[in-house]
């Protein structure tokens, strides 16, 4: 009972196991976005759509990047900017006068406090709404002519009632910044390519969500998801809940690089392990399974000497390097690496019950389950998550 070698025989098992499921995962992973995001974009008509732009005080490029969107929006199309007021709302007044063909409003922030601002700002535009086709953007993203024309013809061919798309970090800044931006791409990405590729797709991803007016309607507006920390989550359950078919788009969309400090990239990271874990909770149980290089390189720490130890770590570490070519633009080496080692950190802390930093506030996650992080309304989805009706 007392022979070490039985003892050390399942712990080494354990760790084989996870370093060829860590290898299979990431290029298997590598494949599919290779094939998902190269796939060829068809031209066609567009439909009217009314644009959500919910803004950020204080973004980096924020009129650059709005004005490079106008400048893609199409004619016919309505775009409503929600801000806090101040500096924001005088950008889009500035804005307007700029682009006076364009049918742009603005209205002045109100309305009562919410849990998650973005929602507060939605659901003030919406009664502003004038089309059957929705999109929201982050104040973040950098959505240019190319990408709205791609996205919005393929979501019309897909007959989504949700529909979403993938996005990249724009290059450069800090160490800290290019950690944040190759640990959430490669934390996120590989496992939506297996889910896209399975048919699993029910939720969205902030960044970017498209949604038919009608179906958000049925399902409470925008006020319905007053409550939820993950927005993007939340709705696309609630979707895919009614009948509704949910989606994932083959283009990239691109973001403005996160903030540049260590203590954002902490917290950031911090955040989105931890509503991982409430969105899916067997799916957080299952991310040791993918934690391999930090294994593996803790393994050959322990007896350095080993090159057997070394070349099972630089091999697991050309997995994820694999998965990270994958993905539009360029990451670093030191980026890809130290993404990898520290995940099991962000992992473990995720574990226990502590507030996550979040619109500049600290928020008690909520430990609600269907879907997790999602308190519904009073004219939203029923008490088990599933609402009354079938929209289309």
């Amino acid at each position: 009972m007392d022979n070490p070698g039985l003892l050390r025989s399942p712990a080494r098992l354990a760790a084989a196991g996870i370093g060829v499921f860590t290898a299979a995962y990431f290029l298997v992973a590598a494949g599919l976005l290779r094939r998902w995001l190269r796939e060829a974009k068809s031209p066609g008509p567009l439909e009217p759509v009314t644009f959500f732009r919910p803004l950020k005080p204080g973004e980096p490029g924020l009129a650059r990047n709005l004005e490079v969107f106008l400048e893609g929006v199409e004619p016919g199309d309505r775009i409503l900017f929600g801000t806090s007021g101040g500096e924001g709302h005088d950008l889009c007044a500035a804005l307007a006068r700029k682009f006076p063909n364009m049918d742009i409003s603005c209205p002045p922030p109100g309305g009562g406090a919410r849990l998650n601002p973005k929602i507060e700002k939605l659901a003030r535009l919406e009664p502003l709404a004038t089309h059957d086709r929705w999109i929201v953007l982050d104040s973040d993203t950098m959505a240019d002519g190319a990408f709205l024309r791609s996205f919005r013809r393929e979501w019309q061919e897909s007959a989504a009632a949700a529909f979403s798309a993938p996005y990249v970090f724009e290059e450069g800044g800090s160490l800290a910044s290019r950690l944040d931006a190759a640990g959430t791409e490669l934390a996120l990405w590989p496992g939506v390519a297996l889910l896209r590729a399975a048919g699993r797709m029910d939720f969205l991803t902030g960044a970017c969500m498209a949604v038919k007016g009608d179906v958000l309607r049925h399902l409470g507006g925008w006020e319905a998801f007053a409550g939820a920390l993950a927005d993007d989550h939340a709705l696309g359950i609630a979707v895919s809940r009614s009948g509704g078919r949910v989606g994932m788009s083959r283009c990239v969309l691109k973001l403005a690089a996160p903030s540049g400090s260590t203590r954002d990239w902490l917290l950031h990271q911090h955040r989105a392990f931890a509503t991982f874990r409430r969105c899916n909770p067997m799916g957080s149980l299952g991310l040791p399974l993918t934690f391999g290089l930090a294994l593996s390189f803790f393994s050959a720490l322990a007896k350095p000497l080993s090159l057997r130890r070394w070349a099972l770590h630089l091999a697991l570490l050309a997995c994820r390097r694999a998965a990270a070519g994958a993905l539009p633009g360029r990451r670093t080496f030191l980026a890809v690496w130290l993404s990898g080692l520290a995940e099991p950190a962000f992992w473990l802390v995720a574990q226990l019950p502590l507030p996550v930093r979040w619109a500049g506030k600290w928020i008690a996650a909520p430990q609600t389950r269907a879907p997790p992080l999602f308190r519904y309304g009073s004219r939203g989805p029923g008490r088990r998550g599933r609402p009354r009706g079938r929209p289309r």
